[in-house]
């Protein structure tokens, strides 16, 4: 393995205040970035600047906080000093961006990101770049498969192109293939850039295998420069807490306890709203984060920006706000479930502590963190059957499929399906090609194999990170020389600071069973939003008038806003739908005096005047005597004018929205006139087609408002 030469090689540079050796000239310019004027180089950056500077390719693995965009932010100021082209930066999420245009401005680069959400500003950086006015431009990995940025942008750079940073290299391993596939595709803007541009890739999480894959990308000769993985700051424990409730109670307990602001982790959108919504119910300054947070980036930058300046005090986030995100003064890191690699804890927990003494890293666990691992695991490469059955839909049709399109001909989610294609338009030769929205498949494609080998040993590794994972919770020894030593850090040792390190626990570990009790009832009583649809996923779904030949729901049909009692087996009353769904004759008197008290705290406006249900699939009476019960409760009339016209499938078994809608367009009728606002209630929602669909008919005749009531309501990844 190549070396970092240590020292410099004493380049004199001349300026405008005398001969300088280059490495005063770039400790000076470290000092811009960090308004410190005595600050000094830490081990290895100098050494790795020089060698960018030299035009060599180098890998740099250092923990987080370590500094590596100084690295390659003084790298492109001197390049640039000297004449030098622009800098191409490839990194994966927005907020890393953010921080790294902060660090670039205060050295007097013009910084550009060209990204989808700034699409009125691409021509001004492509006039930009034409004039050579643009430093350092960042893009995310997808920006490699867009056609305008590789037909138009990507030719402006290439040619005259000062450096190539691909940050957060981990990316472009096997290991990461399935959280940015599209990292693959630097590979092609290697083969367009000179030979003699330089690279530098940049990591904080990779172990000796992720190493080897990054090696086998960017090329054997690229230097790797790995440092200690040891944060002196991080104090870490690990609970046994497998119970949700118990988990959320110690939550409410513990965060007001903990010095600053932290971060709050969750492997799933639900859990990650959940636990903000019981912070917040219990006077913790707390936000969900996450990739459906508001609309569009802003307000995600918002929460982050909410974060910086300690308007809050704990993120509650998905991994949507891992890689990046820079606070030097976060105190604490809290994993509400157990993330599935050491790679993927450490990256998250060393967002803590980074500029001051003392942070904390606490791990917790649930019964259902292996039910979450295994269910991504499941998704991280699409069966072979799944990518034919694509493949055929694509052959069959003239001049391509929209995604869309493609739904509607194969019943696979979408996120399989998107995944599939971007594998494929990934291969070389590639079995596919997009054309404007439009994906053909090529002539390859009909003998196109993926190969089985390669999934299984994925897999394999996958599987082999849990068991790591579940070694770390019951660790007796130093947790960070742990860490280390899982990431092959080769200076582990015992950190003295740890709870197995100093033999008692950091952060008590005890809740009240007072607390436990409120959680569940917090649980039990956190009522779901039904959000009426605005529109068909295609137009046309039937011959019948609510489907017309536009897209959009007249808004004469629509529903509004309704209520769920709860979430499916959410450890609240969706666990008691689905045992009585399961096991018992009908709902029990118990869910129909929650469902009235629902409504009473409710109070909806207009207050319906009738009550109505969505006729069972499946011919039981669940539904139909629940209504009643719950219509008399009321004392008001229970009139069930929705009728099956015809057979369909469970809607469970079909994947996408579009299967969804189409499955249910025809199978309802409403054949008297109706009038007067009425309450729809139906037991499980799935993906609200069937609800839609019902109010539509409704609606059509002659009802005022249609609010829906369930008793669950089950995400589509059930």
């Amino acid at each position: 393995m190549d070396t970092i030469p240590s020292g410099s090689a004493g380049i004199v540079a001349s300026l405008d205040s005398g001969p300088k050796t280059l490495k005063d000239v770039a400790e000076q310019y470290l000092r811009d970035i960090v308004g410190n004027a005595s600050a000094t180089f830490r081990d290895g950056q100098w050494e790795s600047i020089e060698l960018i500077i030299k035009k060599k390719r180098v890998l740099v693995v250092q923990r987080t906080g370590w500094g590596k965009t100084m690295v390659y932010c003084i790298a492109t100021k001197i390049l640039r000093d000297r004449g030098e082209g622009p800098s191409l930066m490839v990194s994966p999420l927005l907020a890393l961006m953010r921080n790294q245009i902060r660090a670039a401005e205060s050295l007097g680069l013009v910084a550009r990101m060209f990204i989808g959400s700034n699409y009125n500003e691409w021509g001004d950086i492509e006039k930009e770049l034409a004039q050579d006015k643009t430093d350092l431009l960042m893009i995310t990995p997808e920006r490699l498969a867009h056609g305008r940025f590789v037909r138009r942008t990507l030719p402006r750079i290439t040619g005259n192109l000062g450096l190539l940073i691909i940050d957060e290299a981990h990316c472009i391993s096997d290991w990461g293939h399935d959280f940015r596939p599209d990292y693959r595709r630097i590979q092609r803007v290697q083969s367009a850039i000179p030979r003699n541009v330089p690279i530098v890739a940049t990591t904080a999480t990779a172990n000796n295998r992720v190493v080897e894959d990054v090696r086998d990308q960017l090329g054997r000769n690229i230097a790797v420069h790995r440092g200690s993985l040891v944060r002196k700051s991080l104090r870490l424990q690990t609970i046994t807490m497998p119970d949700a409730k118990a988990r959320l109670g110690w939550l409410a307990q513990a965060v007001p306890q903990l010095g600053g602001s932290g971060i709050i982790y969750t492997l799933t959108r639900k859990d990650s709203d959940l636990v903000a919504d019981w912070l917040a119910s219990n006077g913790i300054r707390a936000r969900s984060y996450h990739g459906s947070s508001g609309r569009g980036d802003n307000t995600r930058e918002e929460l982050e920006q909410a974060l910086l300046n300690n308007d809050l005090k704990v993120l509650v986030a998905t991994v949507a706000l891992g890689m990046g995100f820079d606070k030097p003064d976060l105190g604490f890191i809290i994993h509400y479930q157990r993330p599935p690699s050491v790679i993927h804890y450490y990256q998250q927990v060393g967002r803590a502590g980074r500029g001051i003494a003392e942070a904390f890293g606490l791990l917790l666990w649930g019964t259902e963190d292996d039910r979450i691992a295994e269910y991504f695991m499941d998704n991280a490469f699409p069966e072979q059957e799944k990518i034919r059955s694509i493949l055929a839909a694509l052959n069959e049709a003239d001049g391509g499929l929209t995604l869309k399109e493609i739904e509607a001909a194969v019943n696979l989610k979408r996120s399989i399906i998107e995944k599939t294609l971007k594998l494929l338009a990934l291969e070389s030769p590639a079995p596919v090609i997009q054309v404007g929205r439009a994906w053909t498949a090529r002539e390859e494609a009909s003998d196109y194999q993926i190969d089985p080998e390669y999934i299984t040993r994925l897999r394999e590794i996958r599987e082999a990170e849990q068991v790591q994972m579940q070694n770390y919770m019951n660790h007796q020894d130093c947790l960070m020389a742990f860490l280390q030593t899982a990431l092959d850090d080769g200076t582990a040792d015992n950190c003295g600071r740890c709870r197995n390190c100093l033999g008692q626990d950091l952060v008590p570990v005890y809740v009240p069973q007072s607390l436990v009790h409120q959680a569940r009832q917090f649980i039990l009583n956190r009522a779901r939003h039904i959000f009426p649809r605005r529109e068909w996923p295609t137009p046309l779904l039937s011959d019948h008038a609510i489907h017309s030949d536009e897209e959009c729901i007249s808004v004469g049909f629509r529903a509004v806003r309704g209520r769920a009692l709860g979430g499916w087996r959410d450890g609240g009353w969706g666990d008691l739908v689905w045992r009585e769904r399961q096991f018992e004759a009908q709902y029990s008197p118990r869910l129909v005096e929650v469902a009235v008290q629902l409504l009473r705290q409710w109070n909806p406006y207009p207050r319906p005047q009738w009550v109505t249900t969505v006729p069972s699939r499946r011919g039981t009476q669940h539904v139909g005597a629940f209504a009643q019960a719950f219509a008399a409760t009321l004392k008001l009339p229970y009139i069930p004018v929705v009728e099956r016209a015809n057979a369909c499938r469970p809607q469970s078994e079909m994947k996408n929205h579009v299967q969804r809608a189409a499955n249910v367009a025809n199978a309802f009728a409403v054949p008297a006139h109706c009038r007067g606002d009425v309450l729809l209630i139906d037991d499980v929602s799935v993906s609200g087609w069937t609800l839609t669909t019902v109010a539509a008919l409704l609606r059509h005749a002659g009802c005022g408002s249609v609010r829906p009531l369930v008793l669950v309501k089950r995400d589509l990844a059930g």
